[in-house]
């Protein structure tokens, strides 16, 4: 009967001229199960559930009674039947996977809750003869050791139990159905794994807790000696450094008395004193060490930017003749006059009274300057009489007078 089903399948479907491509693009079904179809071959298809639903489907596709072929269907003899039962299997049966105080674990929390097998089956989804199975502890009813680990978390999760010892007793009895199997007994592994192994010497002196102590100690050191380093740079910085006296302090002038001027005093011309004074050719001669400016009428302080020939007179005596230093400072004052000669006027800048005239002149100038209380002079250089050649006169010869005979 079921050739002849699978007959008038390929019979109508080879009449409309279609390939089983064809007609499994256009029914959704595997060409392999349209195949088995046709060919009767009923148990090929995964379950009778699918046989039914694509016969159904494939008939009214083709245009036949798809009521007449079903009422076939169900009156042709099961292939299974005929056959013969297979041999029974002379393998052992695998032993119980029960574990009866989980069960009761489950069970009285549902009870204390007052929930029902059925309110739980429609709220996790879990088919009521699995949540049996586990309430009774007989797991090994479920479909396999997955999908029991996965209802038991479910279950227990839904129950507000901790679901990890449940799981972890329920991984205990698959290891101990598993050594029951391999036929060793099943307390062995579990010995092995309970006996604590023994740390080794480096082990034990390198242990967790000693590097984590030294790597303590270490840091708090380095935190220590960071921060008494920081103490030391600040105690430095709060000292203050003595600073030298500033240059307005040197300079600051001192009262000045007014006096009755004098008359001009002539001056040789400065270029025989820079002549003589450079064929002298002096060392240097370091400023005047003096603890307060000296007194007197005429103030003046020289600020030296440059190496330079310096002569000075304070009413009219020489008190300095040399080279000067530079960056140095040099003070004197006079009751009438301060006379002073250089041989470099850009190497010297003068404050006279408290007032700063600025560098005596240019690079290279021979200056000669006097300061009085009426003011500054400027010497004018005398020019030296020199003695005129007198003309030597030679003597005309004259002619000599020449007798002259007389008649």
């Amino acid at each position: 009967m079921s050739a002849e089903i699978g007959r008038q399948l390929r019979e109508a479907r080879q009449a409309q001229g279609l390939t089983l491509e064809q007609a499994a693009a256009e029914t959704f079904i595997r060409p392999q199960y349209l195949q088995a179809l046709e060919e009767g071959r009923f148990d090929a298809l995964p379950s009778p559930v699918q046989v039914r639903g694509f016969m159904r489907n494939y008939a009214a596709f083709l245009h036949l009674d798809a009521g007449a072929l079903l009422a076939a269907l169900d009156h042709s003899p099961s292939p299974s039947s005929d056959e013969p039962p297979p041999p029974e299997s002379q393998t052992p049966p695998a032993p119980e996977l029960d574990i009866p105080e989980l069960g009761v674990t489950l069970r009285q929390r549902r009870e204390m809750l007052g929930i029902s097998l059925d309110e739980v089956a429609r709220h996790t989804h879990i088919p009521r003869h699995y949540l049996e199975a586990l309430e009774n502890g007989e797991l090994g009813r479920l479909p396999s050791s997955v999908q029991g680990s996965g209802m038991l978390k479910n279950y227990a999760a839904f129950l507000d139990l901790d679901p990890e010892p449940l799981l972890l007793r329920f991984a205990e009895a698959l290891q101990e159905r598993l050594q029951q199997r391999l036929g060793r007994p099943p307390g062995k592994v579990t010995q092995q794994e309970e006996v604590p192994r023994q740390p080794g010497a480096l082990q034990r002196i390198f242990s967790r807790e000693v590097l984590l102590s030294g790597t303590l100690i270490v840091l708090l050191i380095s935190l220590l000696v960071w921060g008494g380093a920081q103490v030391l740079d600040r105690q430095a910085a709060s000292q203050p450094s003595p600073s030298p006296p500033s240059i307005a302090d040197v300079l600051l002038p001192s009262p000045t008395v007014t006096l009755a001027p004098t008359p001009t005093i002539t001056i040789p011309s400065p270029l025989d004193i820079a002549a003589e004074a450079a064929a002298a050719a002096p060392a240097e001669t370091a400023p005047p060490e003096a603890t307060e400016l000296p007194v007197g009428a005429v103030q003046t302080q020289i600020i030296t930017h440059q190496r330079a020939f310096l002569r000075v007179l304070v009413d009219g005596e020489e008190v300095f003749n040399g080279r000067v230093v530079p960056g140095s400072v040099y003070a004197f004052a006079g009751d009438e006059s301060v006379e002073i000669l250089t041989g470099n006027a850009a190497a010297l800048e003068v404050l006279y009274n408290g007032q700063n005239l600025g560098l005596l002149g240019s690079q290279g100038e021979v200056v000669n300057t006097i300061y009085t209380l009426s003011g500054v002079l400027t010497p004018t250089p005398t020019n030296t009489p020199t003695p005129t050649e007198t003309p030597r006169f030679s003597p005309t010869p004259s002619p000599t007078p020449s007798s002259t005979p007389t008649p």
